[in-house]
């Protein structure tokens, strides 16, 4: 028998591989507890949180309850190690969130927002193409990445929030024209104007609110401008609703287990080191030390939210534009080879345009 007809019998009804990727396409959600876990997306999850929180405390805004806000800005290290990490950011806000009562927070929102376009954006990059191309995006892409496409990050809610404002202002209008004598009569009769304004107000809200997320991971994902991101966003949102849900419904799951380990391991590890080294209260290295590593499972979180905002993203990207898991955007496109130029010579005879050599090809 031919070896040709021998590979071919053997190969003829056999299974070779089980693609599950393409055979149940929630299994990419498994691998969000491990790329969040990553060194670089963990990190930039940190870093994030802690200008936030510097933040936060250079507007005079705080989210625990009073008492032990004020025992933490102390330096007491043992809230940090009797406490699970979840209590230590609860509590009721002591402070209001109203710029005209704090003036503070015309910088906080947009250094929140600055923040985060920056931390969240690479790590949706990171995840973005870890997911679809299984590469690992270097630090001189990403900042690259974040140079052509920051603009985007900031413009796709802003857009959002545009029409959403846009759509309110009619019933506004109509709210301060009842106040004028013999037009209430008017905004009376034409009630149904600033009625449909205030569903596509209610709708665009609810639609951002749920899915902003997407904002971010179309970005990163397939490099979109602000108008694209918006519109796979609702798109996504409005067409896979149930698809969307169950999704969110599986990371949360995962993401609360995986939640639940990290914050045993470190306060496990605190506990520890706390208790073998005999460390004094007053040693302020050991508080600051003591903040940052208490701070990794809430970092955690917000690893979890951007990676699982990605994979989501993706899934949905499949389900309705039907796009393979492996097309990214990429900031440095791949090595083309080109065809020669072609010039013509003295005579008129065209010729290969010498490329880094001396010598050219004639044709005659």
């Amino acid at each position: 028998m031919k070896e040709g007809n021998v590979m071919r019998d053997i190969g003829e009804g056999t299974i070779r591989r089980i693609d599950w990727m393409e055979l149940t396409p929630v299994v990419m959600l498994l691998r969000v507890f491990n790329i969040a876990l990553g060194i670089r997306v963990l990190l930039l999850a940190l870093i994030g949180l802690k200008l936030t929180i510097m933040l936060n405390y250079l507007a005079g805004i705080s989210f625990l309850n009073a008492e032990l806000a004020e025992q933490i800005r102390k330096g007491e290290p043992q809230y940090f190690l009797n406490l699970p990490v979840d209590l230590l950011y609860s509590g009721v806000l002591d402070t209001t969130l109203s710029v005209w009562e704090n003036p503070k927070l015309f910088f906080w929102y947009p250094g929140v927002l600055l923040v985060w376009v920056f931390c969240g954006g690479m790590i949706c990059r990171i995840v973005a193409m870890r997911l679809t191309v299984n590469e690992d995006e270097s630090w001189a892409n990403l900042f690259r990445f974040l140079y052509k496409r920051g603009v985007s990050f900031v413009s796709a809610p802003s857009i959002v929030l545009i029409g959403i404002l846009c759509c309110f202002l009619p019933v506004k209008i109509a709210d301060w024209l009842l106040t004028l004598p013999f037009l209430n009569y008017a905004v009376a009769v034409l009630f149904p104007i600033p009625f449909v304004f205030a569903c596509l107000t209610i709708f665009l809200s609810l639609v951002f609110a749920v899915g902003f997320m997407l904002l971010f991971a179309a970005v990163s994902t397939d490099g979109s401008d602000g108008f694209d991101a918006v519109s796979r966003m609702f798109a996504y949102v409005c067409q896979r609703p149930l698809h969307y849900i169950v999704y969110w419904l599986c990371c949360a799951i995962l993401g609360y287990l995986g939640f639940l380990l990290i914050q045993f391991l470190t306060f496990s590890a605190i506990q520890l080191t706390w208790r073998t080294l005999f460390v004094e209260q007053e040693m302020s290295m050991v508080i600051f030390w003591a903040n940052l590593f208490t701070t990794i499972p809430l970092a955690y979180w917000f690893a979890w939210f951007w990676t699982s905002s990605v994979a989501i993203y993706i899934l949905l990207r499949r389900s309705v534009d039907a796009t393979p898991f492996g097309e990214a955007y990429r900031v440095v496109p791949p090595n083309v080879r080109t065809l020669p130029i072609i010039k013509p010579d003295h005579l008129g005879a065209p010729e290969i345009a010498a490329q880094n050599t001396s010598t050219t090809t004639s044709t005659s």
